[in-house]
């Protein structure tokens, strides 16, 4: 018995320490995508004005959820720069592009958001409460699953399997909060 409680003792001293590693970020406070984000703005307007964001911005516009993104919220946007674009599966990013698949291209982008406002140290609660894995539920509807990583940095999977860091974190919003990643989140597409 008393193995087993200092076991769980051990654990969650190990699970305190990697969640406040989790939290530091690999962008300084300098960088242009921190410093364009004015906290009494919106989530859409803040996105539109920076320049790393700009795909995600124009498939926000062109799928009609601004709105969505302007609602009181609370709302978690990991928002991915443009740069991530590139690296995701070109057919998928594609045919999301098409104006017939224009649901495809809502899931996508709402596959990136979650409702309330989640904190990166929520995010590294729940993945100690979750034994290592943490999932959490989407505006679309999908899971999206968080843990951390070897370096202890938070790391989303998506549904395909693929995974992105979280870079920068609690970026303060007027209706919530947007987070940084390393990649595009992708969902399942299903069919109706």
């Amino acid at each position: 018995m008393k193995i087993l409680l200092l076991s769980l003792a051990f654990c969650a001293v190990i699970n305190t320490t990697v969640a406040q590693n989790a939290v530091k970020t690999n962008i300084s406070a300098g960088d242009e995508r921190v410093n364009a984000i004015d906290p009494k703005k919106d989530i859409a307007a803040n996105i539109a004005t920076l320049k790393q964001a700009d795909i995600f911005s124009r498939w926000i516009k062109a799928c009609g959820l601004i709105q969505t993104m302007n609602d009181p919220g609370p709302l978690t946007v990991f928002l991915p720069p443009d740069s991530a674009f590139n690296q995701s599966p070109p057919y998928k990013l594609d045919t999301a592009t098409l104006s017939k698949k224009k649901f495809d291209l809502i899931a996508l982008i709402t596959y990136h958001a979650l409702p309330g406002k989640v904190s990166a140290k929520n995010i590294a609660k729940e993945i100690g409460r979750g034994k290592g894995v943490a999932v959490f539920r989407t505006i679309s509807g999908a899971p999206l699953k968080a843990r951390f990583d070897e370096g202890g940095n938070i790391e989303l999977q998506d549904e395909s399997g693929n995974k992105s860091k979280l870079l920068k974190t609690d970026l303060k919003q007027k209706n919530g909060l947007i987070h940084l990643i390393s990649s595009v989140l992708i969902p399942k597409f299903k069919s109706i």
